[in-house]
């Protein structure tokens, strides 16, 4: 019942953590696209709706020179480590879909790979989140609360294209199959067929 009760806990916290982790990227994605421009003398690059976003942050957040400086070598120490993590986190994955998926699954070998993939995010996670501390001693106090306040609004604005997003998809399922079983029954009739198994 525990493991449960963490488990329902668990995609909020995650959540959070990627909108949290989707920021500060947001943030390094301004700073080299800041100095991209600096750069460059021949006219302004097209922006990405993610570099818009976050050149409103480095507005927002009134960044030194010297604060754009440290933030950039924080990104440049981690980058190889984190190129080799996200490479690690899509092999792990590709191999646990691939023992899903054979003719004839393997449970152990499941086990093995969920477990693979599980260590593999926990790097990743890792690796984010020791940027996130590292860059978050690079700001000011002023600087941090803006950047929460930011994050918020990110927050609730993805909260609200999530509601709509789940709201349309559902509807057409329902009027393409009436009789489909929602991901909610999925998962209940799993858990009693896995009772069931001696």
């Amino acid at each position: 019942m525990k493991d449960g009760a963490i488990m329902k806990l668990a995609p909020n916290k995650v959540f959070q953590f990627i909108v949290a982790a989707g920021m500060l990227i947001a943030l390094s994605v301004a700073i080299q696209a800041q100095s991209t421009a600096q750069q460059e003398n021949s006219g302004d690059p097209p922006q990405t709706q993610a570099q818009a976003q976050a050149d409103q942050m480095l507005g927002a957040l009134n960044l030194t020179p010297d604060q754009v400086h440290k933030i950039r070598s924080i990104n440049a120490d981690l980058q190889e480590q984190r190129d080799e993590a996200n490479l690690r986190l899509r092999l792990a994955q590709r191999s646990l879909r691939e023992a899903i998926q054979s003719p004839t699954p393997d449970e152990t070998l499941i086990s093995q790979r969920s477990k693979e993939v599980a260590d593999a995010q926990a790097n990743t996670i890792r690796l984010r989140s020791l940027r996130e501390a590292r860059i978050l001693q690079v700001l000011s106090p002023e600087q941090r609360v803006t950047l929460r306040e930011l994050r918020q609004q990110a927050l609730i604005r993805r909260n609200g294209n999530q509601q709509r997003a789940l709201r349309r998809p559902n509807a057409v399922q329902r009027n393409q199959n009436p009789n489909a079983l929602t991901p909610r029954q999925q998962r209940r009739l799993m858990q009693q067929q896995q009772q069931r198994r001696p």
